[in-house]
């Protein structure tokens, strides 16, 4: 099972992340193929995020997938 997160900043405000899903990051051009694996493993959307906006030094840089540069991060934040 993957490591969650509690919370992150994004645009340098904290928010909630909820702890049963995980954050993941995407080059632009896996993104479709993400949000769809997303959604068929945890049967709910992610907030997506460009990768510049969220604040975390644990957060991975590079494409789950490919191991290219991250552009966008795939996360759910709790309340939304």
């Amino acid at each position: 099972m993957e490591k969650t997160k509690k919370s992150v900043l994004i645009q340098g405000k904290e928010v909630v992340l909820e702890e049963s899903y995980p954050v993941w990051v995407c080059c632009t051009e896996h993104l479709e193929r993400l949000l769809d694996d997303y959604v068929d493993q945890y049967e709910v959307a992610p907030d997506t995020y460009p990768l510049e906006q969220v604040e975390d030094p644990e957060l991975a840089q590079s494409c789950k997938v490919c191991g290219a540069v991250g552009q966008v991060v795939l996360l759910r934040v709790k309340g939304m």
